[in-house]
């Protein structure tokens, strides 16, 4: 599964979503959905994000790609 990691990332660098929306051109409602992303319910939650997005995010917030996604193995996987 992937984990946004923006919520994180801008209390770091001490921005908030809408200096992120400004300074990207992204929706704030679209960035506020990826910071609450964990506590969404399923169905409402992120399904994609394009990569011409992420290289804005990382543009503005001076960060690596690392800094904003995080792979996290699911439970169910290591049943197999």
């Amino acid at each position: 599964m992937i984990k946004f990691k923006l919520k994180q990332l801008l209390e770091q660098k001490e921005k908030t979503m809408y200096w992120l929306s400004k300074n990207t051109g992204i929706r704030p409602n679209t960035i506020s959905q990826w910071v609450n992303n964990e506590e969404l319910d399923e169905d409402k939650k992120v399904k994609e994000i394009n990569v011409e997005t992420l290289d804005k995010i990382c543009k503005a917030l001076e960060c690596r790609i690392e800094d904003v996604l995080e792979f996290i193995e699911d439970e169910k996987d290591h049943s197999k």
